[in-house]
């Protein structure tokens, strides 16, 4: 993989969202903090029902691709002591400004890339991502730092695209069409709008990156929105998630230290 490509790619994601934070936070943002706070992907199925998260209280927790830092805020609550970062300096705006309507002062914010992260190894006994980092930043890159700064015995759990969308998805019409679309394997990067892409595995590549880098698959939860559900994501239509999964959300322990060399694509 070319080093200069993916510095291109990051370089684009950050404008782009620096550029959508505003409309996405009006239009989502409210549906994603308020009661939803920690529940996972776009049906925010509640995190307090699947118990997919280690514990947090005491703990040193870093949220990869923070937003407006809806989750952070809330295990800020629960006493972690939570790290949050976004590599679009609006999105941290937007939840600096949400933590200063809280009075809440129990977070450490930081405009970093989740593709080089600025902390030392072994920091953190828990990383997690809901629809940040390891959607939004390339998994081949994100997987071995995020391994590094993670303490032996910690987690890693985040939720992102399932392969199924990525094949399903209709770029022109912008939804998800009920027939493959697009080939399975060489799944990698997907075209977003305005030059920015997210990044889609397939199950096995997945599974192989953390395997390289000393984790273990614990869960994959992949499950149809609970009856009843809303979400502000109308271009995941309810018809199609309640047939194929939507959304993959992952449980993956550190079982040991590994050197960075032993995943080379």
């Amino acid at each position: 993989m070319n080093p200069h490509h993916d510095a291109e790619i990051a370089r684009i994601n950050r404008s782009v969202w620096d550029r959508w934070s505003d409309g996405y936070q009006s239009k989502h943002g409210e549906f994603l903090t308020g009661q939803n706070a920690e529940a996972w992907g776009l049906w925010r199925r509640p995190e307090s029902g699947l118990r997919i998260l280690d514990r947090v209280r005491g703990r040193d927790v870093l949220e990869a691709g923070c937003g407006a830092a809806a989750w952070s805020r809330s295990l800020a609550r629960r006493g972690a002591r939570v790290t949050a970062v976004d590599i679009s300096s609006r999105q941290i705006c937007h939840a600096l400004r949400r933590c200063a309507a809280e009075e809440s002062s129990h977070i450490s914010f930081l405009v970093a890339n989740a593709e080089r992260l600025p902390f030392r190894d072994s920091t953190f006994d828990v990383v997690f991502s809901d629809y940040g980092a390891l959607s939004w930043a390339d998994p081949y890159l994100t997987v071995p730092e995020i391994s590094r700064v993670l303490r032996p015995g910690g987690q890693l759990a985040f939720c992102t695209n399932s392969p199924f969308f990525a094949l399903c998805w209709d770029p022109d019409a912008r939804t998800l069409r009920p027939e493959l679309r697009h080939e399975y394997f060489g799944l990698h990067t997907r075209e977003v709008g305005q030059g920015a892409v997210d990044y889609v595995l397939p199950y096995g590549e997945w599974i192989r990156l953390f395997r390289a880098y000393g984790m273990t698959v614990e869960a994959l939860i992949e499950e149809p929105p609970v009856p009843g559900s809303t979400t502000t994501f109308t271009d995941r239509p309810a018809e199609w998630t309640g047939r194929w999964p939507l959304e993959s959300i992952w449980s993956v322990r550190k079982v040991s230290d590994t050197g960075a060399g032993s995943a080379a694509r």
